[in-house]
């Protein structure tokens, strides 16, 4: 426990056991800047909040090296995290970072760096865990309205014969493929949080306040709504090979073909 009054507080807060851990936690340091926050002691608020942003800089230095090469953005990312985790520290309705702190600050390192590569139209390939891989992918804007066709041409001119890769059609059946899969979450409120996480892009605060709910439950009901659709999506593959195997083992039944719409198509 911190002791506010001691005239070595900032020594205290740095001190370590021989194990090398802090004897003052990162949960113990937010519950003590929300008090002296309420008590209106400005002066131990920013010396605490010091002694904090100097334990999470290592943490928010190794999560954005994946922007090393764009020293700008890896600041502005770091910037971001540096003031979410410190208007989060005031919040008193903040109290996933109370409970588990160094998963809170994972969480939010990946909000902040997802929300650059977003704002900056940069995309990072992902493994089968969902995690980046690679360096991340970039088509400049100059590019990309370079590969639209211009209102000028007309159906002549070589632009006019490049499929748009915006395509209605497939636009349709996406926004229909999402309907179905959500449709496997029978709680209201793990759909809203599912398409304002995903195809809304927010951040955990804001989706938290339009829930009416603290942000440590969004989360878990988020991963838990994520790895119940996953789940339902692994049976339908099985269930579809299963099906597929079937047809082919049955006697006297043609070989088959895929057509370019993903149908089967006898020969």
């Amino acid at each position: 426990m911190i002791n506010l009054q001691d005239p070595a507080l900032r020594e205290q807060v740095r001190r370590k056991t021989p194990e090398g851990r802090y004897v003052v936690s990162e949960a113990e340091l937010v519950l003590a800047i929300r008090a002296c926050s309420a008590q209106g002691d400005s002066e131990r608020v920013q010396l605490l909040s010091e002694v904090l942003v100097e334990r999470c800089a290592p943490e928010f230095q190794r999560r954005t090296l994946g922007l090393r090469h764009r020293p700008d953005l890896r600041e502005e990312a770091i910037a971001n995290m540096f003031e979410h985790l410190l208007r989060e520290a005031l919040d008193p309705q903040e109290l996933f970072m109370t409970q588990n702190f160094p998963h809170y600050l994972h969480c939010l390192c990946a909000d902040e760096f997802m929300r650059v590569l977003r704002q900056e139209g940069l995309h990072y390939r992902r493994d089968s865990e969902g995690r980046p891989a690679g360096q991340p992918q970039h088509i400049p804007r100059s590019l990309m309205e370079s590969l639209q066709a211009s209102p000028s041409e007309d159906e002549g001119s070589p632009g006019a014969d490049v499929a748009d890769p915006q395509d209605a059609y497939e636009r349709l059946h996406a926004a229909e493929e999402s309907v179905r899969i959500l449709a496997y979450l029978s709680d209201p409120l793990d759909r809203k949080i599912v398409v304002l996480r995903v195809f809304e892009g927010l951040k955990w605060d804001d989706i938290a306040q339009l829930c009416q709910r603290t942000e440590r439950t969004v989360r878990l009901r988020y991963e838990k709504a994520r790895s119940y659709l996953r789940a339902c999506l692994d049976r339908e593959r099985r269930e579809l090979e299963a099906t597929q195997v079937r047809q082919q083992l049955q006697p006297g039944s043609a070989p088959s073909m895929p057509t370019a719409h993903g149908q089967n198509q006898q020969r």
